[in-house]
């Protein structure tokens, strides 16, 4: 069995690319023209049941701009709160961080000290254990602070929300 074998031409292009360069330097000329074109369109003039929709529609309106205004306000103390709430926690996170550090140099500190080795294992394991409780209690308020943090900065969303049902 011979398999024969085609090949494959090119097809040429369906339309040539334009010049984008030569393009943007061709003069402004016929935007012009379409200028003049829109300026010569009819004006309408409002009908009766027109102003009668505009004048029932109004109340709606604003309505519509009281709420949006309710919700940019409560975005704002949004933002303000998740900042506030945001310093705190980095405050806290720096904190428990600088204590860590010398909790650690306070364990070297007792163990080097110590002469005696059975004395030094004591004396490591309980200041090990202080270090992990006051480790725990700072990162346990650092997780209470950050959901502190998320509830008081949804809170003004929620509340303009409930508003706008009610």
């Amino acid at each position: 069995m011979t398999e024969t074998k085609t090949t494959r031409t090119r097809k040429p292009k369906s339309a040539p690319k334009a010049d984008l360069i030569a393009l943007a330097a061709e003069p402004v000329a016929d935007v012009t023209t379409v200028e003049q074109a829109a300026e010569a369109a009819p004006v309408l003039e409002p009908t009766v049941s027109t102003t009668l929709k505009i004048e029932k529609s109004e109340p709606f309106a604003f309505s519509l701009r009281d709420q949006g205004e309710t919700i940019r306000q409560a975005v704002r103390e949004t933002v303000v709160t998740s900042a506030q709430g945001a310093l705190e926690v980095n405050d806290k996170i720096i904190q428990a961080l600088n204590d860590q550090g010398h909790a650690a140099l306070d364990l070297w500190r007792a163990t080097i000290d110590s002469s005696r080795q059975p004395g030094a294992f004591n004396v490591q394991s309980g200041a090990a254990r202080q270090a992990f409780e006051t480790v725990s209690a700072q990162w346990k308020d650092v997780a209470e602070t950050t959901a502190r943090w998320m509830t008081k900065s949804v809170e003004p969303l929620q509340s303009a929300l409930l508003r706008q049902t009610r």
